[in-house]
């Protein structure tokens, strides 16, 4: 007998339909990478914006700004803390960011709102690429209610408070 070496259209026939379920098995762990990018941005504003709460503090406590309505670098501070708006905590963590009730602008990174949590100013901030990430049907943004793919920044309105951050990404 001769001695063959090499495969037979069969074995590469099931070879080839193994590699096929495994793509297609695999396939959709790897479809989704922009959801994740998009939530994993949003969690690293997170971390933007508490360094530049932090930062604008200090700089308050160094200069004795710790009133409310102060003004730190250009900053307006409430209690030492940037006010949730573009003036504060936008302009604190020098985001590229603009307010949807507005114009857009396609070239931003960030998107925002100001809205309010129990009568304190509270800002959403969501990715400029997920238009529609933040609702602006209410007729005066004030009571703006998010998606699931934001940050929001909750201003502080005691002297003894303290910003909050939330971070929702379900829905990026």
């Amino acid at each position: 007998m001769r001695n063959q070496k090499g495969f037979t259209l069969i074995e590469l026939i099931i070879v080839i339909v193994v590699l096929g379920i495994l793509a297609v098995t695999a396939a959709p762990q790897f479809i989704n990478f922009s959801n994740d990018a998009r939530a994993s941005t949003v969690k690293g504003l997170k971390g933007a914006l508490q360094g530049a709460y932090q930062n604008i503090y200090a700089k308050a406590s160094i200069e004795g700004e710790l009133g409310a309505d102060g003004e730190v670098n250009t900053i307006e501070t409430n209690y030492g803390f940037p006010k949730a708006s573009e003036a504060g905590i936008i302009d604190a963590a020098t985001l590229d960011a603009y307010d949807m009730t507005g114009t857009i602008d396609e070239s931003a990174d960030w998107a925002f709102i100001i809205g309010s949590s129990g009568g304190v100013p509270r800002i959403f901030i969501s990715p400029a690429d997920f238009i529609g990430g933040l609702d602006t049907t209410p007729a005066s943004g004030a009571d703006a209610s998010a998606t699931n793919c934001y940050a929001s920044y909750t201003q502080v309105n005691t002297a003894d408070g303290q910003p909050s951050i939330d971070v929702v990404t379900t829905g990026c």
